[in-house]
């Protein structure tokens, strides 16, 4: 019964000791003396404070991405008619994605064409215009000076326009093939001429004289025939006759090729020649000028001129537009009739516009070159206005896309260094950086969408080819510490929200101090506040067997 008895009161004991560990753990009371503990056992780990290096880094799974993406949409609700594309489907600028149903578009755009035409008559019916009538002539010199003045003002804002874009691929493609046939031209003209002023070769001579001679004996073998029987009465259908005519007729042919071999080209045949290859060189020049322009872009000076020029033009059409209102001014004495008919044609044209362009709006075009990414709708879909029908993305400007912990956001800021594994390409490393971070400020909310934790990242040419969608690895520098007291993770503690550690004092005994501590790598974290360095820790083994048997409070230092 004793043993028994003795048990409890020892349970007891231990019991309120560590309720009262516990009391002084809330209280903070200072470190009393260090306290024997057992012998280290060989499953006890001791730990050292050093001084070192501290990387605090953040990894991540990341998606090669492209950093040019748009979520195409139609800003007016309606039935798909046509999507024109698919997924992964390569496009250039321009090309037609998809379009909806515009057959009562088209109705209502006719309509208000119309529209516009009769309040046009309207207007020259309140300014005492007739069908048969007509105008007066200031007023029709108004009016087409405001036709010329509109031309010149649209023509000069498309040249602006063009400087601006630069020269497309076409431009350069067609200015290319300008200089390659300007090239081929003068080559051949160039060949023809060193043709025709060529001296024949000695054997070329001889073999036009041999074939002279030859056909000047067959000649006169044919003569002598001939004159046999050239008294005949029959001497036409006789053979002599026709191999007479034939032998002339060679010889001829041979007397005319040697004057070829042997006379000098004549000035009526090179000089057209030569002009022409002189002209072929100027259109060579030129074409070869323009490629260079188109290569090298509008200066500065094109762009100021383009802009001043349409300045200049946009002041003629004010002038021209007040012109032409002082003219039908003066041809209707301002009356409210045509100003109510004016109102009322400005009116048709805002409508016309307005359904010209729900029209043009209706279909969806590529704004740059690129892949059809993702399709979300089908023809025949009813669709609501903003609803996406496809995503596009550039594949020539690419990044890697990795969305972080809530945690991990706030540490991470642009520039900051990437190392980079692709999964295609697990032994190479590569070196990239943070080029985007969220649009908006973030906290340390475990509930933030995707959108809010997702950067961007660079990276430099790959070993091999990488595709959108591909996977990668990538750990983030986020902070770096030299020469900073540190302490592997296992013997950091926690209580009440505080840190501690068990320190191990000469004649093994120990203490709890508590600590602060800064940035960590995931193994070993940085000791800002309460040890020194070459300080020994008990790992959390013995530390929870000594606390259990001696709980003893800190008061935070040394």
């Amino acid at each position: 019964m004793k043993p028994r008895i003795l048990r409890i009161g020892s349970i007891f004991l231990a019991f309120s000791v560590l309720l009262s560990a516990c009391s002084s753990l809330s209280r903070n009371y200072p470190t009393p003396t260090p306290i024997p503990t057992p012998p280290i056992s060989h499953n006890q780990i001791i730990y050292t404070v050093t001084r070192g290096t501290i990387e605090q880094q953040v990894q991540a799974l990341g998606r090669v991405a492209s950093s040019q993406t748009a979520t195409m949409y139609f800003t007016q609700a309606g039935r798909l008619y046509h999507l024109a594309v698919d997924t992964n489907q390569t496009v250039k600028k321009g090309d037609l994605l998809a379009e909806l149903d515009t057959s009562s578009m088209t109705n209502a755009l006719q309509a208000a064409q119309l529209q516009v035409e009769i309040s046009q008559l309207q207007v020259d019916q309140a300014m005492g215009k007739t069908l048969t009538g007509g105008a007066s002539p200031a007023l029709l010199a108004a009016q087409s000076a405001l036709h010329t003045a509109e031309a010149n003002y649209a023509a000069a804002q498309a040249n602006l326009d063009d400087l601006l874009q630069g020269p497309t691929a076409a431009d350069l493609s067609t200015a290319q093939a300008a200089v390659a046939a300007a090239e081929s031209k003068l080559q051949k003209d160039r060949t023809a001429l060193a043709k025709l002023q060529a001296t024949p070769t000695p054997d070329q001579v001889a073999v036009a004289q041999a074939n002279l001679d030859k056909a000047r004996e067959a000649l006169q073998q044919a003569q002598a025939a001939y004159d046999v029987v050239k008294f005949r009465a029959d001497i036409a259908a006789l053979p002599q006759s026709a191999a007479l005519q034939q032998a002339t007729i060679a010889y001829n042919a041979a007397q005319a090729a040697y004057n070829l071999a042997t006379a000098p080209p004549q000035p009526d045949q090179v000089q057209p020649l030569q002009k022409q290859i002189a002209a072929d060189q100027a259109s060579l020049d030129a074409a070869n000028a323009q490629l260079a322009l188109l290569k090298q872009g509008p200066t500065q000076a094109d762009v100021d001129a383009a802009r001043q020029a349409v300045a200049s033009s946009q002041a003629a059409l004010d002038q021209a537009r007040q012109q032409l209102i002082k003219a039908q001014g003066d041809a209707a004495g301002q009356s409210v009739e045509v100003q109510i008919a004016e109102k009322q044609a400005e009116l048709a044209k805002i409508q016309l516009t307005t359904l010209q362009d729900e029209f043009d709006a209706a279909k969806l075009r590529a704004p740059f070159d690129g892949v059809v990414t993702e399709t979300d709708a089908k023809d025949g879909d009813d669709l609501q206005a903003y609803a996406p029908v496809l995503i596009l993305a550039n594949p020539n400007k690419l990044e890697i896309q990795a969305v972080l912990q809530p945690t991990d956001i706030t540490q991470v800021t642009l520039g900051q260094p990437v190392t980079i594994v692709f999964n295609a390409y697990p032994t190479a490393k590569l070196d990239g950086k943070v080029i985007q971070m969220p649009s908006i400020a973030t906290g340390n909310t475990a509930q933030l969408p995707d959108n809010l934790r997702t950067v961007g990242i660079s990276f430099p040419k790959t070993p091999g080819t990488v595709n959108l969608g591909d996977l990668a690895n990538v750990t983030i520098d986020v902070q770096r510490k030299d020469k900073v007291l540190m302490l592997p993770n296992q013997a950091i503690q926690q209580t009440g929200g505080n840190q501690f550690v068990q320190v191990l004092e000469p004649g093994n005994l120990h203490r709890e101090v508590y600590i602060q501590t800064g940035i960590t790598d995931g193994q070993n974290t940085e000791i800002l506040s309460g040890l020194q360095e070459g300080q020994q820790i008990i790992g959390p083994t013995l530390a929870n067997v000594a606390s259990q048997a001696t709980p003893v409070p800190s008061s935070g230092g040394q």
